[in-house]
């Protein structure tokens, strides 16, 4: 699966929609945030958690990068992510950088947001 093509003008509307595929709106992000947070099966585990920008500037800046995926995973009994970079094939880049450590909500929550 390729998820990242080089764009030339023939591409590049094409690419374009590849890019924003990803991106929902706010009313998508609530009712999706929401969900998850009133869903039965993960009451008690974190709302949301946070990684430094910074970090995934670092991530995406690695050679060959072109995306991030996300691994839901467990540290100590407790739900967290761990990110890697991953190239253009869709392969993940594990011999780079590895982000984790994401601080949990309820821990480290916003005060003023609609997506709790």
């Amino acid at each position: 699966m390729k998820i990242n093509q080089s764009c030339d003008t023939e591409n590049e509307l094409i690419c374009n929609f590849n890019r924003m595929s990803n991106i929902i709106n706010l009313s998508q992000a609530v009712t999706q945030t929401h969900d998850y947070q009133s869903d039965t099966r993960f009451l008690g585990l974190a709302k949301s958690l946070l990684i430094d920008a910074s970090a995934y500037e670092q991530l995406l800046a690695q050679p060959g990068v072109s995306g991030v995926r996300t691994y839901f995973a467990i540290d100590n009994g407790n739900l967290t992510i761990v990110v890697v970079g991953v190239d253009s094939l869709g392969e993940d880049c594990t011999q780079g950088l590895i982000l984790g450590n994401a601080e949990p909500c309820p821990f480290s929550c916003p005060t003023n947001s609609p997506l709790l």
